[in-house]
């Protein structure tokens, strides 16, 4: 079953074609009546004028009667065939009183022809095509036989008619009717066609434009696009409840009188909206309506049309509020977790050196007479309490980072030395050093680098108990997310270390040697990440350990860094 608006939709069509069909034969009437009033000017007009003038004026009748009923039926498919029909008669008695056979007015039975293949339906004008070639074929034999008298036409010098020449113009003129009718019916079912598949694409596009304004204006998150003016284009329902503004009082302003005005980077992009700008995402804190600061995270994208073509700047913003509430807590939370741990680990460090202490006091106590040995248990016990305390001093409170340009290989030597001054002579540990350039150089503070370095080797050396070798290596880095670095790499040959120790190796207090602190590996990440390092450790059980301390390069350092390999 046709829906219904799909029929009052088709039904307007065809009203506003039979008034178009209308429009068209006054026209055509008018044009007949001013060449008969020309012809009328002459002292001996070529044919008789009063069948035009009567042609005219029904033509010019039936006109104004079709109009009116075209307001009061619904029978427009009707009505638009009588009317076609009533014109096909009419053609024929202006070709009979223009001249019959002879007349120049034969081709106009193409327009009725014509009308009904875009009006109604190939059958129609394929019927109209077969009734206008019996109707010009009837008045043809007519002539011929002379059963009826022919008007005045505008060949006078013969009257006489070759019956073979008569039906070679009958068959020319059916010819022509018929392939109007079929082409004229091709096109136009071509065209409805058409116009139901651009109707239904209207259709679908202005549902998909719906539905992608319902989408925007109904996300949580704030959308906002401006044009190549920096002007706002669109500002959405989630845009409005974070700045607290309508769109109708932002929409058309420039980003410069709006809380966008703090987005670094819209400046230059809208000074040369030609270039190109790829899509970045940036913090910032804005200031809504009333003047309140409100965190935001946004991301800008470039608006382009389906041409490829730069139409202006999308942006999409989320409140980080609630959620810059939700990290703070979690930071509290965690550094009170650590301070909890770190109390725990330094009550169990302190523990056992006072009470070697305590009880070394409660001997002196009871036998009256100190003995060397317990005042040398008291002295150690009471240094390894110094350095626990000092280690952990400096693991709460280091020492404030200097930003200078450190010579690694001069800093790796010197660390060398130091750490071979340490080794124990009955276990030799092998030290080498590997070098990319005589001078690499970082930004970093060297005395802590000094102690990053000894840490990390005493560390090495510890893990060796039966001695090896521990090796260094100086190199440059580039990694894919984070730039170029240069890298200080220290490899032993120990045991190794499992993964689920590489997990804990950087935590206060946690060893697995005894008598150890568990703070030297702490202070020396926290070291690497105060100059702006990362350390990173390679190892497997059995296979020996890896530690890679990356540093910034220096600027000298920079340029020669290009071309190296990428971790």
């Amino acid at each position: 079953m046709t829906d219904t608006n799909e029929l009052s939709t088709e039904d307007a069509a065809l009203s506003r074609q039979i008034k178009w069909l209308i429009g068209l034969r006054l026209l055509v009437a008018f044009l007949f009546l001013g060449s008969a009033g020309i012809l009328a000017l002459r002292e001996h007009p070529p044919l008789t004028l009063t069948p035009l003038f009567v042609l005219t004026a029904c033509a010019c009748l039936l006109s104004i009667l079709y109009l009116l009923a075209l307001s009061r039926t619904e029978q427009l498919a009707q009505l638009c065939g009588l009317q076609i029909w009533i014109d096909v008669v009419l053609v024929t008695a202006l070709v009979h009183y223009t001249g019959g056979l002879k007349s120049l007015f034969a081709f106009v039975y193409v327009f009725p022809v014509l009308a009904a293949a875009i009006l109604l339906s190939r059958r129609s004008s394929l019927l109209l095509a077969g009734g206008s070639t019996i109707l010009y074929g009837t008045l043809i034999d007519l002539q011929i036989y002379g059963l009826t008298q022919r008007a005045q036409g505008l060949f006078m010098e013969s009257a006489t008619y070759d019956p073979v020449y008569a039906l070679l113009q009958l068959f020319v003129n059916s010819a022509t009717f018929f392939l109007v009718a079929l082409l004229g019916s091709r096109l136009a079912e071509r065209l409805k066609e058409t116009g139901r598949e651009l109707e239904a694409q209207r259709i679908d596009l202005r549902n998909l434009r719906t539905l992608h304004e319902d989408i925007i204006e109904n996300i949580p998150s704030g959308v906002v696009t401006l044009d190549l003016d920096g002007k706002i284009v669109s500002f959405n329902r989630g845009a409005q409840k974070i700045i607290g503004a309508t769109a109708e009082q932002i929409r058309d302003k420039s980003w410069r009188e709006t809380p966008f005005k703090a987005i670094e980077g819209l400046e230059t992009f809208f000074s040369v909206p030609t270039s190109t700008l790829s899509e970045y995402s940036q913090e910032l804190a804005i200031r809504n309506h009333v003047g309140q600061s409100i965190p935001i995270g946004i991301n800008l994208t470039p608006l382009k049309s389906s041409d490829g073509r730069l139409v202006g700047l999308v942006g999409i913003f989320q409140d980080l509020t609630e959620r810059k509430k939700s990290e703070a807590r979690l930071r509290q939370a965690d550094r009170l977790a650590t301070a909890g741990q770190m109390a725990a680990g330094l009550a169990h460090e302190v523990r056992n050196p006072l009470a070697a202490i305590s009880g070394c006091i409660e001997l002196i106590k009871e036998q009256g007479t100190p003995r060397p040995q317990l005042f040398e248990i008291v002295l150690r016990e009471a240094e390894r309490l110094k350095l626990v305390t000092g280690q952990f001093l400096d693991f709460a409170k280091p020492t404030p980072a200097l930003q200078k340009q450190c010579n690694l290989g001069t800093l790796v030597t010197e660390a060398v030395s130091l750490l071979e001054k340490s080794c124990d002579s009955t276990h030799p540990i092998i030290f080498s050093i590997e070098r990319e350039a005589e001078e690499m150089m970082a930004v970093g503070d060297p005395d802590q680098l000094r102690q990053a370095l000894w840490n990390l080797g005493l560390n090495a050396i510890q893990a060796m108990q039966i001695g090896g070798q521990l090796s260094f290596a100086i190199r440059r880095y580039r990694l894919k997310n984070t730039g170029d670095w240069v890298a200080i790499e220290l490899t032993d040959t120990g045991p190794g270390i499992s993964p689920e120790e590489v997990e804990r190796i950087f935590d206060p207090f946690y060893t697995t040697r005894p008598g150890g602190t568990g703070l030297g590996l702490t202070i020396t990440q926290k070291i690497v990440d105060n100059l702006g390092g990362r350390i990173e450790v390679i190892s497997q059980k059995g296979g020996g350990s890896t530690f890679r301390v990356l540093l910034k390069p220096a600027p000298c350092e920079e340029h020669a860094v290009q071309g190296v390999g990428v971790l």
